[in-house]
């Protein structure tokens, strides 16, 4: 435990670290080489036993750290948080990195528009052991303002491109620690409902792939359950959407539904995955594919593994349709 009292600077950076000795020091020094310096970074050692923490004390003249027993990243994050106090604040995930004008790209754009929450920027999706990654495309409409819609129906905020005002968490709450994934999805939603958001045309962070990472180990069951937990909490606590933003909400939570009630009826779960099936076609009537598939549960198993057999082989035979990689992105990279 290391200079804990609040330093105050333009920006609060915030990185999480478990068992991350191979990446941590490249994570600190993409922050140290930023153009923008008025900066200080909140590291949080959450419970590594490799030598994470001995390299958060080599950097202790250069920033502030503390351990704490193994919790999440969702919990280390909230404790960094809670450890600064600045009016700006930027997550870096400790296996990730920035570019060196992400800071003052973003300072920038929060200096101009101070009725905007959060602004974003692209990210660099750079798979393991190679030197070029992958950049999603834009969404489909406005890259700045009320954009909770678009952000329901697809992610599009990666945690190392975001930065926020603290006002936005003082509002509506830090990141929801029981959630094992999408607690950063979670947390851009409630923001966004609320206040503007922007999107930076340029690639500003690069996350990198990694074994044993978060979204490489958890289940697909898990991920799809807590994927629904999500956006069923969102709504629960979003009571005041616009018509088009509640609506959107709905259809993403039916859609969601859906791939977790197609998902527990492949697996041999028919009467949980009705369940699921019907909440999604409750909240959307017009899903068709939940109504079959709801239909098609309560026959024998081996009649649903015929036709589900039958319905993968004609879906590959249709044209393929193009489909934006954010819609299928749970913002599980941590």
């Amino acid at each position: 435990m290391q200079n804990l009292s609040p330093i105050q600077t333009a920006v609060d950076v915030i990185i999480p670290c478990y068992n991350v000795e191979s990446y941590l020091r490249r994570a600190l020094e993409s922050v140290f080489a930023q153009t923008y310096t008025n900066f200080h970074i909140y590291a949080v050692d959450d419970g590594s036993t490799d030598n994470t923490l001995n390299i958060l004390q080599q950097n202790a003249h250069r920033c502030s750290y503390l351990s704490q027993p193994h919790g999440g990243a969702a919990g280390a994050r909230n404790c960094g948080i809670r450890m600064s106090n600045s009016p700006l604040i930027a997550f870096l995930d400790a296996d990730d990195e920035w570019l060196a004008q992400k800071l003052e790209r973003q300072v920038e754009f929060m200096t101009r528009n101070p009725d905007f929450g959060l602004v974003c920027s692209l990210c660099e999706m750079r798979p393991r052991q190679q030197d070029a990654g992958t950049v999603f495309s834009l969404p489909s409409r406005a890259l700045s303002g009320k954009l909770f819609g678009e952000l329901v129906r697809n992610c599009f905020v990666f945690t190392p491109a975001v930065l926020v005002r603290r006002q936005c968490l003082e509002e509506v709450g830090l990141f929801d620690e029981s959630l094992m994934v999408c607690e950063d999805f979670h947390l851009w939603l409630r923001i966004a409902a609320r206040w503007k958001i922007a999107i930076l045309p340029e690639v500003l962070a690069v996350t990198h792939a990694r074994p044993g990472s978060l979204s490489a180990t958890i289940s697909p069951e898990q991920r799809l359950r807590t994927g629904v937990a999500t956006l069923e909490d969102v709504r629960a606590r979003c009571k005041d959407l616009p018509a088009g933003d509640a609506r959107a909400l709905r259809r993403a939570l039916a859609q969601r539904r859906y791939f977790y009630g197609s998902f527990l009826l492949s697996s041999g779960a028919k009467r949980r995955s009705r369940q699921s099936l019907l909440k999604a076609v409750k909240l959307q009537p017009s899903h068709v594919r939940a109504f079959a598939k709801m239909v098609l549960s309560v026959f024998p198993a081996r009649a649903i593994r015929s036709a589900l057999a039958l319905i993968k082989t004609l879906r590959y035979r249709m044209p393929v349709r193009s489909v934006s990689p954010w819609a299928v992105r749970d913002s599980a990279s941590h």
